[in-house]
């Protein structure tokens, strides 16, 4: 094997992936075989020049790459490529698909690292702005190379033929020569089980959110019977050509759709987060200090600010739509909460103005369902359109009879007389 130290320098690197470009029309062994015997003769050339050789040399010393691999067929007597005189429409599509899977590919890895660390580090509180990008650029690359395999007998292949792709193979060869890469390349495969797992959990947790809970569980126990069912076969290379494709496809799609559902939770949380520090901030304020609860003129028996009326006439009948006015002439105003929201926590309630003004109650109340989101306005009266007895009247004064003097009005010295002054002198 050769010294990973001499391959690891730049010039070398770009001779040997410039090789193997001019070598892609071969079968991808026979391909691998010509492209190490260049590497190794590239590791003495490199050695003589003590490690400092550059580009330029290697050409002056071997020719240009398409030379060389030139002579490299003539000398193991392969046949040459067939020259194409103008490429086909068809040929300049997939060199372009290519390009684009290329660069989709690194945009996603870098967006991906940024919203990583801004995750991890909380820079910008925001890490969806870079996990966006990341998600969109991962399923135009995946697109890409899913069109590209489309029709091939070995599909997969398509990968090795992508701009960069022989850089990756130098960085997986150098990687495996380290002490502790080969080893930690093992490890990673032997975690291809638990994506079996992950991925039947990604459906399970989008049918329990569309659905219900007991919904998800049972999704997920179907589902990672076949993902186990699926990952054997395809790890038995029991699947191949376009079925291959097919999973891989499939793959990407629950790694994209876990994303999303992993962007939503983290969104939710921090919407909630932020709710909560709001309404705290709210209630202890410098104009209303820690330890005196919170009112704007009226105030219930255990602290808690009022924010609805409801007026119930003499008999019992709940009044809706009524104006309320204080002595002075001016509309009695609660304090207002805020707007019903999608992904609100469950059960939590909403008093929103009533339509017909600020000052007319009761107002309408919101209730959040257990899906988060905001049901029908209703009126929420304590006691219902009508309360449940009658108002107790006040108590008849002795003497005064059956009636009661709220029964009706009555004018001066209707009903009963009133007692002449005491005369003088008696």
């Amino acid at each position: 094997m050769s010294d990973p130290q001499s391959t690891a320098h730049p010039a070398v690197v770009a001779y040997v992936a410039a090789v193997r470009d001019e070598l892609g029309d071969l079968p991808p062994e026979e391909a691998a075989e010509i492209v190490e015997d260049v590497r190794e003769h590239l590791d003495q050339v490199a050695a003589e020049y003590d490690g400092a050789v550059t580009h330029a040399e290697l050409v002056d010393r071997l020719g240009a790459p398409a030379e060389y691999a030139a002579e490299l067929r003539s000398s193991a007597g392969l046949a040459e490529p067939e020259p194409v005189a103008q490429p086909s429409r068809a040929a300049f599509g997939r060199r372009l698909l290519r390009v684009m899977a290329s660069a989709f590919i690194v945009a996603t890895i870098g967006f991906g690292a940024i919203a990583v660390v801004d995750t991890v580090f909380s820079l910008s509180g925001a890490p969806a702005m870079f996990a966006g990008p990341a998600v969109v650029a991962f399923v135009a690359a995946t697109a890409c190379v899913l069109f590209l395999g489309l029709g091939q007998v070995r599909p997969l292949d398509e990968l090795r033929r992508l701009p960069g792709a022989g850089r990756v193979d130098e960085a997986l060869r150098q990687l495996r020569a380290m002490p502790w890469g080969q080893p930690a390349i093992e490890f990673l495969g032997s975690l291809q089980t638990a994506w079996w797992v992950a991925r039947a959990a990604v459906v399970g947790a989008a049918a329990a959110y569309l659905g219900s809970l007991p919904l998800g569980a049972a999704v997920f126990l179907l589902a990672l019977a076949v993902s186990i069912r699926f990952g054997r076969l395809t790890q038995s290379s029991g699947v191949g050509g376009q079925r291959q494709l097919a999973v891989y496809g499939a793959n990407a799609a629950l790694v994209v759709g876990g994303a999303v559902v992993a962007l939503a939770i983290f969104d939710y949380v921090q919407q909630r987060d932020a709710y909560l520090d709001a309404v705290a901030d709210d209630a202890y304020t410098d104009e209303y200090p820690y330890g005196e609860p919170y009112q704007d003129g009226f105030g219930g028996p255990d602290g808690l600010p009022v924010d609805n009326i409801f007026a119930y006439d003499a008999d019992g009948a709940l009044l809706e739509n009524v104006r309320l006015y204080d002595q002075s002439g001016n509309p009695i105003v609660l304090p207002e909460s805020e707007p019903c929201y999608e992904g609100a926590l469950p059960e939590e309630t909403f008093v929103v103005t009533n339509p017909w003004g600020t000052n007319v109650y009761p107002r309408l109340t919101y209730q959040v369902d257990e899906r988060g989101e905001c049901g029908e306005a209703t009126l929420d009266a304590p006691f219902g359109s009508h309360l449940p007895t009658p108002p107790a009247a006040d108590p008849a004064p002795d003497g005064a009879g059956e009636g009661s003097a709220l029964d009706a009005p009555r004018s001066p010295g209707a009903g009963t007389a009133t007692p002449p002054p005491p005369a003088k002198g008696s």
